[in-house]
């Protein structure tokens, strides 16, 4: 249950997310700086160790979203977290290699999901999809996108949240950044199951990720909690890295605070 977009600007881009639990799931951990080899990685963690999103020193930037509508017709139990791929294919600093990483994957017990890539040395998005049985991928063009998981219905979120993110983008351009947050805290046409800030009695959106790749450095920033609570308080403060590509290297840098208009 998450809502993925996707926004280039200039020769960067911006990527958020919203992670959308049940209320009964352990809090996940706040980003925090890996070294893997000669790479470096950021990314929130689950109490497992898994994550849902990341980013490393080369600007790749992965995102997992649970497949539903395809888990709905599985009568078998998974035996491994989809959590765990991430963490795993980041440690690929080169674009090619996480390909070929992908590609290797060991999937047995692993539930259905579509994850993707963003990749800008080569300003190109690259979606996988597993459905239990065969591991697909096709490309994305390197524009806005937005993507969206629902355990009531992924189609419905698609067809709800889609309509909800067409209505929000404004004629004029204006700060990517600025936009996706008011994005990921709204509710149009209403909170519920599949307004982007998600409301429901058992489940809602548990935080809310925001990845930013310019000049060589990416920044993440990263809210504990439901994002409209966050825009009312109009006040943030989470952890904030910074990488450089030639360093390949995270430097961490003080706390940020950002508002959420």
């Amino acid at each position: 249950m998450c809502t993925l977009s996707f926004l280039p600007d200039g020769n960067g881009f911006v990527a958020a997310m919203n992670r959308d639990e049940l209320r009964t799931r352990p809090a996940a951990l706040p980003p925090a700086v890996h070294q893997a080899g000669e790479c470096t990685l950021v990314y929130p963690q689950e109490s497992s160790g898994g994550t849902w999103i990341g980013g490393n020193a080369c600007g790749t930037v992965l995102a997992l979203l649970n497949w539903y509508s395809i888990e709905r017709g599985l009568l078998g139990k998974k035996s491994r977290s989809r959590g765990e791929l991430i963490p795993q294919l980041l440690k690929e600093c080169d674009t090619e290699r996480v390909k070929r990483a992908v590609a290797s994957l060991e999937l047995g017990g692993i539930f259905p999901f579509r994850l993707f890539g963003f990749f800008p040395q080569e300003k190109t998005i690259q979606e996988w999809q597993w459905d239990t049985g065969i591991l697909t991928s096709q490309f994305h063009k390197w524009g806005r996108g937005h993507w969206f998981s629902s355990s009531r219905s992924d189609e419905r979120a698609a067809a709800e949240r889609g309509r909800a993110c067409e209505l929000a983008w404004p004629e004029q351009r204006e700060d990517p950044s600025g936009w996706l947050r008011r994005l990921h805290a709204g509710h149009l046409p209403e909170p519920g199951a599949f307004s982007v800030c998600v409301h429901r009695e058992d489940a809602a959106t548990v935080s809310y990720t925001e990845i930013e790749w310019g000049s060589c450095k990416l920044r993440m920033r990263y809210l504990a909690g439901n994002p409209c609570r966050a825009a009312e308080s109009q006040e943030v403060s989470r952890h904030l890295v910074h990488s450089t590509a030639s360093q390949g290297r995270f430097m961490p840098a003080p706390n940020e605070t950002f508002l959420i208009r």
